[in-house]
């Protein structure tokens, strides 16, 4: 008897069980593939090149490289998040940090014509040999 009420809730409760909408996009599901990427106005390269400044400690020591920093551009196109990913030196890892927090997109990205939060990885090259010591990326 307590196999027919089982086999009789099973079969009464499947159907709402089962109805659950797979149309939206949760915020923590994991996209590989954007419709349309956040878009800068201007480019990107010479924006972080006219924003940052060379650490004098840094160019006393001659030194050089590349930090990467990572960050999520939300919804509405600030940046937010920053991390070091690889960095070098504390003053040059702190220069990336400050400028790639003044980056703001113009649009968000777009999935689904819905605007989503996405990360990007910027690299941020110190080259003493670029003119008036401005790094390049």
């Amino acid at each position: 008897m307590v196999k027919v009420y089982i086999l009789l809730l099973v079969l009464l409760w499947g159907p709402f069980l089962h109805s659950q909408n797979n149309d939206s996009t949760s915020n923590n599901e994991l996209i590989t593939y954007i419709e349309s990427a956040p878009l800068f106005k201007g480019c990107l390269t010479k924006f972080i090149a006219d924003n940052i400044k060379y650490p004098k400690t840094a160019q006393m020591d001659s030194l050089e490289g590349t930090v990467f920093v990572s960050y999520w551009i939300n919804v509405d196109g600030f940046t937010i998040n920053h991390k070091i990913e690889k960095g070098i030196r504390k003053d040059l890892n702190n220069e990336a940090l400050r400028v790639t927090k003044l980056i703001h997109y113009e649009k968000p990205a777009m999935q689904k014509g819905k605007a989503i939060k996405v990360r990007y990885v910027v690299p941020v090259k110190f080259n003493l040999s670029a003119s008036s010591c401005k790094p390049l990326i």
